[in-house]
């Protein structure tokens, strides 16, 4: 056999790169951007808008979210909703399936819906599903899980009897915590089941290949009830903290789909590629939380005179990109049928405002002898640390000495959930169309809570608010609520997001909406990198 030299060996290579047909690697690939690395792939253990969107893509729930942002139906194909609003009965489609194949009926609902409430589950999104009847006591650990308002009548047929109204209840079930999980394989496999190989979903896709900090490969579930709809046969994403590199990766044609991207970049995407721009408001808000069981931030004033002390227009002319709009108050304006409340402040010039947080302070009892002196927490997401060095340079201009902690993602979410801060900043998208998402990250109990707030007046208010059918007069509880917290300084909210992609050529079938939810199963992609 004659020895092939390296010389031949370029030339056969050379032949056959010019003869071979072109072909494109990525013709039914989507490449999707995301900003952090998911916590977990476990519906009820999934934290952050960057989770939420592969975990839409992995899992659906009783309803999902259509192409609009409408809620439309998922695995269950109707429902009903008695006349007193607090019986809800799904309908499962027929032979809904599991990717491995095993038939998903309405037990895996019940089982699922449990498991979410089981105090060892530790799911930050418990509360979520706290309108179910017993919800909140099973999570406590204060009744058995058998006593939770699910029942499955049938194979087919899931019943959830709830504690109060909740006209949002359809909404919720599109949410990623009310997703159902294989308890098949989660009995075999524990905690292991969200890794490669042993990882089980009822989405349209089901996850094949993980890399830490690196992408998250997922494929198209030939089991789901809608698989010959959807068009795009594989889906990776990338987790990127670095908004600068996202930009570089989807000019450079690597991504199709960009999460976000640095704001001082706006002015070269809008002259480059102004048809990638994607912009429009969002259910979301950002927001920095006081840790109200520590001194000075206990002190009501303290609260105020920091969020004085804040240029949120300046800010978000500034450093942030197009569609973020100043906060004043907690609940989105791009929430339905909701006026809001606004911090008293709202209107009055910042100078004013400088000054009043100065004598806020001073009546505190801290001052130039005295310093108020505090940890802020925050990320290195780059848009999350301009915005920290920015605020933290407006509190030191009222004489406040602040040390910056800036840590990744995961570590600031940590140290959040924990309570091991003086201030952090947090996000928080809304998993529905309704103001209470919002007000119950201020409610004490709530898993949502991570602000340490607590008030029995704005409790009882979102009590009442709970029990009450008529919509008019819930809406007024709610707003009465917002005003109460916004009054006692609660949280500093600093801006509203506006939904901000990138959003390649190769991609069609994308439509913007306030859920910021775009499933790939309702998109198509052309052509390819060769």
């Amino acid at each position: 056999m004659p020895t092939m030299t390296a010389q031949t060996l370029r030339l056969c290579l050379i032949a056959f790169l010019c003869c071979a047909p072109a072909f494109s690697i990525h013709a039914s690939t989507l490449l999707r951007g995301t900003n952090t690395e998911p916590r977990s792939l476990d519906p009820h253990l999934g934290l952050g808008n960057s989770a939420s969107i592969i975990l839409n893509d992995l899992f659906e729930g009783l309803t999902t979210v259509g192409p609009d942002g409408k809620i439309v139906p998922g695995a269950a194909e109707s429902w009903k909703v008695s006349a007193d609003g607090l019986k809800y009965t799904f309908t499962l489609r027929a032979d809904l399936k599991w990717s491995d194949g095993k038939a998903l009926n309405a037990d895996d609902f019940v089982y699922s819906f449990r498991r979410l409430l089981d105090p060892k589950t530790a799911a930050t999104f418990a509360s979520f599903v706290y309108p179910i009847k017993n919800a909140k006591a099973v999570n406590a650990g204060q009744a058995a899980p058998e006593t939770l308002g699910i029942a499955a009548r049938d194979a087919r047929t899931v019943e959830f009897t709830l504690e109060y109204p909740a006209p949002f209840f359809v909404q919720l079930m599109a949410a990623n915590a009310a997703a159902p999980v294989p308890r098949h394989v989660i009995a075999v496999k524990d905690k292991s089941w969200t890794e490669p190989g042993s990882f089980v979903s009822n989405g349209a896709y089901v996850m094949t290949e993980r890399v830490p900090q690196t992408l998250i490969r997922a494929k198209k579930n030939p089991n789901f009830h809608a698989a010959s709809s959807v068009q795009i046969d594989e889906v990776v994403f990338y987790p990127t903290e670095d908004q600068g590199a996202t930009l570089k990766r989807f000019r450079a044609g690597e991504l199709d789909i960009a999460l976000n991207f640095p704001a001082d970049q706006i002015a070269l995407i809008e002259k480059e590629m102004p048809q990638a721009l994607r912009v429009g408001p969002a259910l979301s808000v950002y927001y920095l939380m006081l840790n109200h069981t520590r001194a000075p931030f206990n002190d009501a004033r303290v609260r105020e005179a920091l969020s004085l002390a804040i240029d949120r227009e300046g800010l978000v002319s500034k450093l942030l990109p197009p569609g973020s709009v100043p906060a004043y108050n907690i609940v989105p304006p791009s929430t339905s049928d909701y006026a809001g409340q606004t911090l008293a402040f709202k209107t009055t010039p910042l100078p004013e405002r400088t000054a009043r947080a100065k004598a806020l302070l001073a009546e505190a009892g801290y001052g130039a002898a005295r310093p108020l002196a505090f940890g802020f927490k925050f990320d290195t997401v780059e848009q999350n640390r301009r915005l920290g060095t920015a605020i933290s340079s407006m509190w030191r201009g009222i004489g406040a000495q602040v040390t910056q902690d800036n840590n990744g993602p995961q570590v600031v979410d940590k140290d959040a959930r924990t309570g091991n801060y003086d201030i952090v900043r947090w996000t928080w998208f809304a998993p529905y169309d309704d103001p209470v998402t919002f007000l119950t990250l201020l409610e004490t109990g709530s898993s949502t809570n991570r602000a340490t707030y607590s008030n029995p007046g704005f409790d009882a208010l979102l009590a009442k608010a709970r029990g009450t059918l008529d919509l008019a007069a819930r809406r007024a509880l709610l707003e009465e609520a917002e005003a109460l917290a916004l009054k006692d300084h609660a949280v500093i909210p600093i801006y509203f997001l506006g939904n901000r992609r990138l959003v390649g050529p190769r991609v069609t079938g994308w439509q913007e909406n306030p859920r910021a939810v775009n499933l790939t199963r309702y998109l198509t992609v052309s052509g390819g990198t060769k």
